[in-house]
């Protein structure tokens, strides 16, 4: 079987996600790819033909740092390489997405950040158009590409730590921003939410990278059982996006943004005859895998893609859009 051509890529956005990242010597210690970039550069499944930025300085380093036959400002100045393009990693604020793939008539899919819109509306309405024109969408809700967190949800996590009862998790720099990330995590893990609700007092507080981007503590209900707590950190102060779940047998904590990872286990209570307690003095490790997330994420879109087959992605359109709605709900129960 003759394997697949390279799939011709366009990458949009040469911020942090885009680039940023791999110039962090801390993160290149856990994290072997923490951008577009870097996976772009070494993916054999993609041809990395363009990229772009309205930041020349941006642009500028970009062509110093990977070799791509074109870089510039924007979708308008790639000519007749426009027409080529099969796949558009979107590494923008979601409000221009819709008129850059209306300038890309020959895409098949696109990666695109989180989240999926400025708001509900403008996620389904970018939606929408990528359905209607059989365009594939990814969302980099980067968790469901890990490959620990997948066998997590596929049963290891009743294996570890029994039938969950509860959950709470913290997160920072908004509900758009990284809620986002970690509501759908918890989707990915314990399934579908049957009802929300607002905890504390109303409002939170603003802080993130996307404008008035607020933080609220709010809780969940799954129909899988469990309610998880959600509550907002300054990342001013320290950042973690966090969750920590019990179950009938054990303590499971993912800490440090996935790269510390400790399950406790049920032991004879050793301060009490007869009764159990979750020995939370011994941890025991597991051995992360976020470092090469971002990779599994661009190698399911290429498996999808070789396949003809969407329902091979592992972060799709219609699940981010599931976890958006979730948000817009949150923000109306909030009075925004």
């Amino acid at each position: 079987m003759t394997a697949a051509p390279p799939i011709k890529t366009l990458l949009v956005g040469l911020g942090k996600m885009g680039q940023g990242y791999a110039a962090d010597t801390k993160m290149a210690k856990y994290f072997e790819y923490a951008t577009h970039a870097q996976v772009l550069a070494g993916h054999p499944a993609f041809d990395w033909q363009a990229m772009i930025d309205i930041d020349d300085a941006a642009v500028a380093v970009a062509k110093s740092d990977w070799d791509v036959p074109y870089s510039g400002r924007s979708i308008a100045d790639l000519g007749a390489l426009a027409n080529d393009i099969e796949l558009a990693v979107l590494a923008t604020n979601p409000g221009s997405r819709l008129a850059m793939i209306d300038q890309l008539p020959s895409l098949k899919a696109v990666l695109v950040e989180k989240p999926l819109g400025g708001t509900l509306v403008e996620a389904e309405g970018f939606l929408a158009e990528c359905e209607r024109r059989n365009i594939i969408v990814q969302v980099n809700l980067w968790r469901r590409a890990d490959r620990l967190f997948a066998q997590l949800a596929q049963g290891r996590l009743t294996e570890l730590i029994g039938s969950v009862q509860t959950a709470s998790c913290v997160y920072g720099n908004g509900l758009l921003n990284n809620g986002t990330h970690m509501i759908d995590f918890a989707r990915m893990l314990f399934g579908e939410v049957e009802h929300i609700q607002l905890m504390g007092p109303s409002g939170g507080f603003v802080e993130g990278p996307l404008p008035s981007d607020r933080n609220i503590a709010f809780q969940l209900a799954f129909r899988s059982g469990p309610n998880v707590q959600f509550n907002p950190l300054r990342f001013s102060d320290f950042r973690e996006n966090g969750l920590s779940i019990w179950g009938t047998t054990g303590r499971l904590e993912i800490l440090n943004e996935g790269l510390v990872i400790n399950v406790y286990g049920r032991e004879p209570n050793r301060a009490m005859e007869g009764e159990w307690e979750i020995a939370c003095d011994r941890p025991q490790p597991l051995v992360p895998t976020v470092g090469t997330a971002l990779y599994f994420m661009f190698d399911n879109l290429a498996a999808a893609l070789a396949a003809d087959d969407p329902s091979l992605l592992v972060s799709p359109g219609r699940s981010a859009l599931v976890t958006s709605q979730l948000v817009d709900d949150l923000l109306h129960l909030d009075g925004i």
